[in-house]
């Protein structure tokens, strides 16, 4: 047994105001840990980890497990030096002799910058330890603190001679300690030591470090007190507890219909056979039409994959908070279903403002309540631990936005943490149509590296131009020693991928029993398109007449208007207001897009799904709450209106956007009830109405028919191509309109647009010069994205860490995953007449005007003040009520006024200090409104915030 008399328990590790732990037994801590941790990764998991070390003769599993867990037990070496000791000035005099190991000039202060050095000259000193090997090695553990740590140079003095031997001291009695023969690391193997277990084993140390240094649970005492035994116990069950990288479920074949509560139709059948037959694919690229059933095929896949192929759970990127919302709440529903068995599984919603959606608010709640009661099971919990900033993905199942996974795979602080967490997970992608050639250059790198931590990828999409699909196949498969032919396969249809040089695709074929029957859950096969030829000037009055004139024939239903800019949302709802303001009462309207304060934003998705989304309980019959009889909805809103929320509309207007937007949009006419009873009888096919140029007309520039605001929308020439095409397939037909037939048209529409430059022989001048243009642009995204890569290209560790990350502190400056206008994030307040400055959201002007469910009924109630005067922070609960009152703004003048705000800080009420000590109200501003809700600036103009509106920039000056 060691002694733990030894000197090297001398020297401190951790430290509160009275207290020290030593490092040594911090050291012990965390490494028990990790190997609590790994005794509980699935074996295919742990294979990732050990392979390097099982390569050695002679050594098994148990040996190489030791050889982990000694590896990360001495991830803090570096703190027994003097330039890490002697930060405890007044202290150390009582802990081991001062006049023996004493403080030197050019002592290096990082400890994980130490612990490198230390580690790296001994090990291949005293025992042949290869340099390139050590290399890795010790950078892995050395770096938990979020950077990498790879260089000698950078690093000051470890101490003298003394300091050396009491190092040298804790290294052997820790190896002696873990039953471990130091001489084994020099058979190791520099070309089995990849940049995928690099990242592996960087992120478990990391995360056994956090674990590890819970003072509540590893509280802190001398060496004599130390129970090794006790901390094993806790270490084993904390880990347990949490459940990090684990999944319990039952591993019975549960019958589609008994999930999900309805038979499968073409596609899910097209998966299930995949289960049947063992032909289970790592890459599966599920292209098919709006509301077919996507999502629930990939659960099926995803919840295959867990439960019976020992995958780590689930990640599902969604492209933004609120349809990572919509999704979180459906993953809820498939993982509380008895038949599957899942118990205590963590499960996380991970993005910004996760903490207002109400059924993430509730299961933490609920799980709160759970950590109290000893031996009881549920099917799902969410811990605390698991909703700090980098924690999210270590939970077994997590939705959240692109962005979460992207910054795996971006230089971002901790990065390694989130590629630990996703790691021999099932990754479901969502909406991937939808994103930006930045995002996709980064999703391309972040899909490779999935590929090496053995991730099964399940991308989703009903408008993926050819071009993306063959991308995205040949990142998962970089690998392969040759170009991977991608089979092309008549829409709509499944793209699967494990190895070799053949992406094979499946066509979802329906039977003609299938295509006859009239379920009411299915969406409609064919659409009808309408063309409205109008003027930049004329659009918007054109839309509110004609949507107008079909509501008030229709005399019931759901209609539904989508602009491409607030702007225009605001100006058709005032055209639409007005109208409804001198009639009947049988139109009601209600607007949506992103200039709303987050509680408002919220309010109105909730709104929409209780009136127009899917039946509550019931899918398969028709919302209650639909307007019916003589009662008539016009919904008005941005792009989210698009595939944020899942809703049906009776008809839809619609201003130009490339061809697979129109498409999207298009998917919410009839999503619900193809045969909905209630329909009106006027409202007989599904039916899509675009505004746009005419042929003749076609512009350079679409920013006059959009309003030239500040932020980037969709490229001209896609909008030129577009809309060109449009007008011929109108002509073509003989004019009134055409239809698209879904399965049949999708793969021509969405390719004829998104074709190659140099394909396109048949494009107007002006269309071929703006995509040239628009490939110009593609190029220098490309490259500002390869400078924020963890590059997956890179064969070894040495390669992948020739970039410096020492210098990325602030992961919101230096690195995005999104390319955006500059914004800045206000919260917006106003004196409630008494002398007291509250959230906007908590006003009575505007919260009893605001457009919200049992509107009638709302009464104001009085919230507590906020203390303005704290002299550490706010409240928890105060900083939860500011951020309600969140909304972005993009506007340039705007912004550089705020930012100049923020700088000199004029607000007298609250110390910059003091706000800026929450992380959540770092990065925010906060703005005064007055009574009227409004915000004036001399030579900018006026910010008026109205309840029903949103926030309004009004560029005339004051």
């Amino acid at each position: 047994m060691s002694d733990f008399n030894s000197d090297i328990f001398q020297f401190w590790g951790k430290a509160d105001e009275h207290n020290t732990l030593p490092a040594v037994c911090h050291m012990l801590d965390v490494a028990f840990v990790a190997r609590a941790i790994i005794l509980k990764l699935a074996a295919q998991e742990r294979a990732i980890l050990l392979k390097p070390f099982l390569t050695i003769e002679g050594v098994d599993e148990d040996t190489a497990i030791a050889m982990v867990v000694l590896l990360i037990a001495l991830h803090d070496l570096g703190k027994i030096t003097p330039g890490f000791q002697y930060k405890l000035q007044d202290r150390v005099k009582g802990l081991f002799d001062i006049n023996k190991f004493k403080v030197c000039g050019d002592a290096e202060t990082k400890h994980g910058n130490s612990g490198f050095v230390i580690l790296h000259d001994y090990f291949c000193g005293q025992y042949g330890v290869d340099k390139s090997v050590a290399r890795v090695l010790f950078s892995a553990v050395a770096s938990h603190h979020g950077v990498f740590v790879a260089n000698k140079k950078q690093c000051g003095l470890c101490g003298d001679e003394q300091w050396s031997l009491v190092q040298i001291n804790a290294i052997e009695w820790l190896a002696d300690y873990f039953s471990i023969d130091l001489y084994l690391f020099n058979q190791l193997a520099a070309q089995t030591l990849t940049p995928a277990w690099y990242s592996y084993m960087a992120g478990l140390c990391s995360v056994a470090d956090w674990i590890g240094s819970d003072e509540s649970q590893f509280r802190y005492c001398t060496a004599s007190d130390y129970n090794a035994v006790q901390r094993v116990d806790i270490a084993n069950a904390l880990v347990s507890f949490l459940n990090i990288k684990h999944v319990t479920a039952s591993n019975n074949n549960a019958d589609f219909i008994d999930v999900f509560g309805f038979k499968p139709n073409a596609l899910q059948l097209k998966v299930l056979e995949f289960i049947k037959l063992n032909e289970l694919p790592w890459l599966s690229i599920i292209e098919s039409g709006m509301g077919s059933g996507k999502t629930e095929a990939a659960q099926v896949l995803a919840d295959h994959f867990t439960r019976h192929l020992g995958h780590s759970g689930l990640y599902v990127a969604m492209p933004s908070q609120a349809t990572a919302n919509q999704l979180f709440k459906r993953t809820l529903r498939l993982l509380k279903k008895d038949v599957l068995g899942y118990q205590n599984i963590e499960t996380h919603l991970k993005h910004s403002n996760a903490d207002f959606e109400p059924q993430y608010e509730a299961l933490k709640l609920k799980s709160i309540d759970y950590q109290h009661q000893q031996n009881t099971t549920s099917s799902v919990v969410a811990n605390q631990w698991f909703t700090s900033k980098k924690h999210g993905l270590l939970a077994g199942a997590c939705v959240g936005t692109i962005d979460q996974l992207l910054m795996a795979a971006m230089r971002y602080k901790h990065n390694f943490v989130r590629l630990f967490g996703l790691s021999n997970k099932v990754l479901i992608l969502d909406e991937v149509h939808s994103l930006q050639s930045f995002q996709l250059d980064l999703l391309k790198n972040t899909l490779h590296w999935m590929a090496k931590l053995n991730v099964r990828v399940i991308i989703l999409s009903a408008t993926l131009p050819r071009t993306m699909l063959v991308d995205l196949v040949q990142a998962y498969g970089q690998a392969s020693e040759t170009e991977i032919e991608v089979e092309d396969k008549p829409y709509p249809r499944i793209t699967t991928y494990s190895s070799g040089a053949l992406a094979k695709s499946h066509t979802i074929i329906e039977t003609e029993s299938d295509s006859k029957k009239e379920d009411l859950t299915s969406p409609p096969g064919t659409y009808k398109i309408k063309l409205h030829s109008t003027f930049p000037k004329l659009c918007i009055s054109n839309m509110a007449n004609d949507v107008l004139t079909t509501a008030n024939k229709a005399g019931c239903g759901v209609f539904v208007c989508i602009l491409n800019t607030v702007d225009k949302v605001q100006e058709m709802s005032r055209l639409i207001a007005k109208h409804c303001s001198e009639s009947d009462g049988r139109v009601e309207y209600l607007t949506f897009h992103a200039k709303y304060p987050l509680a408002t934003r919220l309010s109105i998705e909730e709104m929409i799904e209780y009136q127009v989304g899917k039946h509550p309980e019931d899918h398969r019959s028709i919302n209650p709450n639909r307007p019916v009889k003589d009662k008539c909805l016009i919904l008005i809103g941005s792009q989210v209106l698009e595939q944020s929320l899942d809703y049906d509309a009776c008809e839809m207007f619609t201003q130009i956007a490339p061809i697979d937007l129109l498409l999207q949009r298009v998917g919410r006419v009839w999503r619900h009830q193809i045969n909905n009873t209630a329909r009106s009888k006027f409202i007989k096919t599904p039916t899509l109405n675009i505004y746009l140029p005419s042929m003749d007309k076609i512009p350079e520039d679409y920013g006059e028919w959009f309003g030239h605001g500040e932020v980037f929308i969709y490229p001209s020439h896609l909008l030129a191509v577009t809309t060109r095409l449009l007008w011929e397939k109108n002509e073509e037909v003989g004019g009134g309109g055409f239809d698209i037939h879904i399965n049949n048209d999708m793969d021509t529409w969405i390719n004829k647009v998104y074709a190659d430059v140099d394909q396109q022989i048949t494009w107007l001048e002006q269309e071929y010069d703006k995509a040239f243009e628009f490939r110009l642009d593609k190029r220098t995204q490309y490259t500002l994205a390869k400078e924020m890569m963890f590059d997956a290209d890179k064969s070894s560790v040495r390669a992948l860490l020739k970039f410096k990350n020492s210098e990325i502190e602030n992961d919101d400056i230096v690195l995005s995953t999104r390319l955006t206008s500059v914004s800045v994030q206000l919260i917006f307040l106003v004196d409630n007449g008494e002398g007291m400055l509250v959230p906007v959201t908590e006003f009575p002007s505007y919260t009893q005007n605001v457009q919200a469910l049992n509107q009638g009924t709302k009464e104001y109630v009085e919230s507590e003040a906020i203390d303005w005067r704290v002299a550490e922070r706010l409240k928890k609960a105060d900083i939860a009520r500011l951020k309600q009152a969140q909304i972005s703004l993009s506007h340039a003048k705007w912004v550089t006024h705020f930012k100049e705000q923020e700088e000199y800080w004029p607000f007298g009420f609250i110390a910059k200090e003091t706000w800026r000590r929450s992380p959540t109200l770092f990065n925010c501003i906060p703005v005064v409104l007055g009574q009227d809700l409004s915000y004036s600036n001399s030579e900018l103009g006026v910010l008026r915030l109205d309840p029903k509106f949103g926030l309004k920039v009004d560029r005339r000056k004051v």
